[in-house]
């Protein structure tokens, strides 16, 4: 879960493209062999100059077919580039684009979270904007879902780590703090990610390293212990 998806072509193999690279495979083919084989291909009065052009016509329009249908997408789908650092101008700008949109449609999500898992509003914006520039910058995968749920692995971890080496004022619930500052980290995260973030225990299990048992057991004492406090108020 809060692994980076290994690169893949396996989810752009559509059999919409394999059909379409195998008929370009099959252009190709044709254009090689077709000088070859002149007397039988119905074109044998052509000279060998038209022959070479016509065969070289076949193996151009196979070579198009496969880039535009089967490789773009495909570079598009799984990382900014081909595995030997080959760049696709194109493929690179319509990720960045999606990788925008989907920050964008997540975005109030994720504030959320952040601003309940740290009481300094400036501290949990800008964790969560390194948050989600490490997971672009390291993101193989297609854009969907599973990016929000890495996102928010990566948001725990800084958290955790800021909270481990920056001391600050944590605010008392007399003064009108959030409930979640009287929570110990590891009951606040539990109870915001299955709370707010919709995780489930298991879930949460995975994101955080930590025997299910314990987070279940986080998560009861901190609902138990907010809802005391929020009852004494």
């Amino acid at each position: 879960m809060c692994e980076v998806p290994r690169r893949s072509w396996r989810p752009s193999l559509t059999p919409k493209r394999l059909a379409l690279g195998v008929s370009g495979v099959a252009l190709i083919l044709a254009g090689v062999l077709w000088p070859l084989d002149s007397p039988g291909n119905g074109l044998s009065g052509l000279g060998i100059l038209e022959l070479g052009l016509y065969g070289l016509g076949l193996i151009i329009l196979g070579a198009a077919l496969i880039l535009s249908a089967v490789v773009l997408p495909a570079v598009k789908e799984v990382e900014f580039g081909f595995p030997l650092g080959i760049k696709v101008t194109t493929a690179v700008s319509s990720r960045e684009d999606s990788l925008r949109q989907e920050f964008d449609r997540q975005r109030s999500d994720l504030e959320l979270c952040a601003h309940l898992l740290c009481d300094d509003p400036a501290v949990a914006q800008r964790l969560l904007e390194a948050s989600w520039s490490k997971a672009t910058a390291v993101w193989r995968g297609p854009v969907t879902g599973d990016l929000r749920t890495y996102v928010i692995c990566l948001l725990v971890k800084l958290v955790s780590a800021d909270r481990r080496w920056n001391r600050r004022e944590i605010h008392s619930n007399d003064d009108g703090g959030s409930l979640l500052s009287s929570l110990d980290l590891a009951e606040r995260i539990a109870v915001v990610l299955h709370d707010f973030a919709g995780l489930s225990s298991g879930q949460i299990a995975t994101l955080t390293d930590r025997p299910i048992d314990q987070v279940r057991a986080d998560l009861r004492s901190g609902t138990a212990r907010a809802e005391e406090l929020h009852g004494t108020r």
